[in-house]
């Protein structure tokens, strides 16, 4: 009590409106903290009190919260620690309590006094430094927080696991987290399952499961290898009347054996049902997989039945074609067998099910099944190992479904204790020959006790194999392909989407809308082509069209043509920011949204053209100038500047054999093409919007006072002729110049990119992309230049670290970043207040020497005419203008 009162006296010294705060909420406040560590936590808050005023019942308030969030064992050491650095820096003590849930979470308590050392010594060094440290503002913290952690962040190696990807797949895959696909609403719920929608591999956030961060790390190559392999080896191009490798195909007159399904009633756009006379038969299925689960009565069980063997076929085919990865993944499917649960505990139907499971995993010896249904077992042994044959494709894994779906269905799903002798198999139970499988499960005939079955619920997941959605998939590639065939993919009606989520065990509505079908019918089309508009490289989350002065987005991509086309999402990337207060950058500091820009006319193009013709050519032949001496080495010719050794020997040893010897002996070095590419970055910040220069007001005569309508006709005459030639704005000057000078680099052949900027705030960096590298200049390029426009602040750091990268990803020779801007950099945040101008000023900078660094040639153009003081300090030995 007397600590308490305490602090309460020091916080009315400094203001009467936080102590009586403290007295309303304090006691709340500190049930937070253990109780024996009370005392010491209201005597840290007392001395940040006589140390920092009015910032100590903001500390006791929210380090109060951060403890509630940590095991109350814990409050000694952390109180313990702050105490430590009190006297060096309050704030440093404060922050520290509020950031250390957030490092539990990443490291254990015993290894929170060791990244606490590490900031100590820092704050030593910088008061700043030390700081922003325990803010967790600093890299160096992070650094230290991943060196400590046995956690492995998919933001950290997905670089590297799209490099392992691309090798395995030989085709460019991304991999994003899984928490994206989630959150497209197309179909996937679970947000820490691996999975792929057939083009990119989504992943956990993160791994944590061993204390070694190798180990987790491995983890993360078995995910992305399993469903790398589903991209490789072709799940995703089933063909229902393609022949397998191994078993004969049955499908095709199952399909035909089945009861056709009954028309349903035509619903018209209202949702209004026909009259019961007019019906029409049931739309076509969308997909080959689709086709080939409408064959099963009982679809979820056939889902269940081909994700099993087709997860098997690409397990197998991943262990016998990369050998490295055969020991992580042996022993990752050793870590399922043992979670997995009791067979013998399940319905039987289900427990069949889990056997096969277990099969798959290469468990044959942990099946439990009952003696007298154990003939089925081996017919489904033996139709697994069957399908593990080398030349097995996706259509035989459907096969295998078939067989496997046929022996199933003659089980009921009654409770274990209907059956007796459940015993483990052993290889006598299981003598099956391979070469027999292809005729196994055509004549189940399987005596079953008789009882109420149970409702038939899926296996347990298998963990590393991740949610697999083969019929959403087919249909999604199938969607994508025929965008890229035709420009845009072909029209889903609102009934084949009805009838695809009645029926899918894939899609769950409830997961996606709490609405009626119909709705989430449309909710889900809706997403789907957005999903269909989205590149690949792609952030959670969605932003709002930034409007422009005409109340038109500058994003999307809607034109006149068609009006009905849902705007492309944005781009989301995570840059660090440079604190030169603290020597330090701030980890992920910055949200770069990356926006395509609308479509304009295209006469704004052809009339700046028109409009400076005559330079066109002198802006052609400075960038002349910029051509780089490149060769290369041409081989076996008849004359050059020496001889080639390897052509010379292979001439000796042709003449020796009297045959007739090459004369090619030569080699010299040819030119070749520029090879440069230039990437224009564009202030598009409010400031943008003045006018170059203001019209000088001279009043030819100087008698209007003494003549208001002389006056007055005068000022009218005046506004006439502005009208008629509107003054001419900074933004202006940037689009009419950025026309130029990509009219001489399409003559010289450079590859370049044209992007803009501004945003507020850190979070919300937007960066806007008129042509990328990699694009061609066509009419939609030149009607985006008319829609350049002036938006909002200058956060300029963020911006030139995103099209560095851009430049970075691009193979070039000369890489050159041209900044065009009308000022110094300001943002809201970019410094302690509105007012500061260094700390933006040395965050520029230090990203032009980054792109320095990775073999840019940065390069700055301002209009502002007395920048000269800061762009010397911003840029130094870069060049500027």
């Amino acid at each position: 009590r007397s600590a308490f009162l305490t602090f309460a006296e020091s916080l009315a010294s400094t203001g009467w409106a936080d102590a009586r705060s403290y007295l309303e909420k304090g006691p709340a406040l500190l049930a937070n903290i253990q109780a024996m560590q009370r005392g010491r936590f209201l005597n840290l808050a007392r001395e940040l009190a006589h140390r920092e005023g009015r910032q100590a019942f903001a500390f006791f308030a929210e380090a109060s919260r951060a403890l509630a969030q940590v095991d109350q064992e814990s409050h000694g050491l952390l109180l313990s620690l702050a105490e430590e650095l009190v006297e060096r820096s309050p704030l440093a003590a404060m922050e520290f309590l509020k950031t250390a849930p957030m490092a539990l979470e990443r490291i254990p308590i015993e290894t929170i006094a060791e990244w606490h050392a590490e900031g100590s010594a820092l704050l030593d060094q910088s008061t700043d430094g030390g700081e922003a440290y325990f803010r967790m503002e600093s890299s160096r913290g992070e650094d230290m927080l991943e060196a400590l952690s046995s956690r492995v962040e998919l933001s950290r190696i997905s670089d590297i696991l799209r490099m392992y990807s691309k090798a395995l797949t030989g085709a460019e895959v991304a991999v994003h987290s899984s928490e994206a696909l989630a959150k497209k609403g197309i179909g996937w719920v679970e947000g820490d399952a691996p999975s792929t929608e057939g083009s990119a591999i989504f992943l956990p956030p993160h791994v944590e499961e061993f204390p070694d961060k190798a180990q987790n790390f491995s983890v993360y190559k078995v995910y992305c290898t399993h469903q790398a392999g589903h991209l490789e080896f072709g799940t995703f191009k089933f063909e229902f009347e393609r022949d397998g490798a191994i078993f004969p195909t049955e499908r095709i007159k199952a399909e035909a054996d089945r009861p056709p399904p009954e028309p349903a009633p035509p619903i018209d756009t209202d949702g209004h049902v026909d009259a019961p006379g007019e019906v029409t038969p049931p739309p076509g299925p969308l997909t080959d997989m689709e086709r080939f689960f409408d064959i099963f009565a009982d679809r979820k069980l056939a889902s269940d039945l081909f994700a099993i063997v087709e997860d098997a076929r690409i397990d197998v085919l991943i262990s016998r074609e990369y050998g490295g990865i055969r020991q992580p993944y042996s022993e990752r499917q050793a870590r399922e067998l043992d979670r997995r649960p009791e067979a013998n505990q399940l319905p039987v139907r289900q427990a069949f099910v889990e056997n096969l499971v277990r099969a798959s995993l290469g468990g044959i010896d942990r099946i439990v099944w009952p003696q007298q249904l154990m003939g089925i077992m081996a017919e489904a042994i033996g139709v697994l190992e069957t399908l593990q044959q080398p030349q097995a494709l996706v259509e035989d894994s459907a096969e295998a479904t078939l067989r496997l779906y046929r022996l199933a269905e003659g089980i009921a799903n009654v409770m274990p204790e209907m059956l007796e002798d459940w015993a483990e198999v052993s290889e006598g139970d299981l003598n099956v020959s391979p070469m027999t499988a292809d005729s196994l499960g055509n004549d189940a005939q399987v005596d079953m006790p008789q009882g109420e079955p149970m409702p038939y619920e899926s296996p347990q997941p298998v963990d590393f194999r991740g949610e697999f959605k083969p019929e959403t998939v087919q249909m999604l590639m199938k969607l994508r392909q025929e965008r890229q065939e035709k420009g845009q993919a072909s029209p889903i009606s609102p009934e084949q989407l009805k009838q695809m989520l009645e029926k899918s065990v894939e899609i769950t509505i409830a997961d996606m809308a709490q609405a009626d079908l119909t709705q989430s019918s449309e909710l889900f089309l809706t997403n789907l082509i957005k999903e269909l508009n989205q590149q690949q490289d792609q952030r959670p989350g969605k932003e709002q069209p930034v409007p422009t002065e005409d109340g038109q987005p500058v994003t999307g991509m809607s034109t006149a043509d068609d009006e009905q086309e849902l705007p492309v999402e944005p781009k989301y990337f995570f840059y660090d920011e440079w604190d030169f207060r603290a020597g330090d950058y701030r980890p992920r500091w910055c949200r770069i949204v990356e926006y395509p820009v609308a479509e304009g006319q295209i006469s704004y193009y052809e009339q700046t053209l028109s409009k400076y013709s005559s330079l066109v050519a002198q802006t052609r032949r400075q960038f002349e100038l910029l051509r780089p001496e490149m060769y290369r080495k041409m081989k076996r010719l008849l004359d050059g500047e020496d001889l080639d050794f390897d052509a010379v020997t292979e001439f000796a040893i042709e003449r020796r054999a009297r045959v007739t010897p090459n004369p090619k002996i030569y080699w010299r070095r040819n030119k070749i093409e520029r090879d440069v590419s230039v990437a224009f970055l564009l202030d598009m910040s409010a400031s943008t919007d003045e006018e170059i220069a203001k019209h000088e007001r001279r009043y030819q005569q100087d008698d209007f006072d003494d003549d208001p309508r002389r006056y007055f006709s005068w000022w009218m005459a005046r506004r006439a002729q502005e009208l008629m030639t509107p003054p001419k704005r900074i933004i202006d000057v940037e689009k009419e110049s950025i026309v130029l000078l990509i009219t001489a680099l399409e003559a010289i052949g450079d590859d370049y990119g044209i992007y803009g900027f501004s945003g507020y705030g850190r979070d919300n960096v937007e960066f806007y992309v008129v042509k990328d590298l990699d694009e061609t200049l066509d009419d939609h390029v030149k009607k985006r230049i008319d829609k350049i426009a002036p938006v909002r602040s200058t956060r300029m750091g963020p911006a030139i670290r995103h099209a560095t990268a851009k430049l970075e990803e691009h193979d070039s020779k000369v890489r050159i970043l041209f900044l065009v801007s009308d000022g110094r950099p300001q943002d809201h945040g970019y410094g302690r207040d509105r007012t500061e101008k260094e700390y933006a000023i040395h965050d520029t900078h230090m990203a032009l020497m980054e792109a320095k660094r990775k073999g840019m040639v940065p390069f700055c153009l301002t209009v502002d005419r007395y920048g000269h003081d800061y762009l010397k300090q911003m840029c130094q030995d870069i060049g500027y203008e």
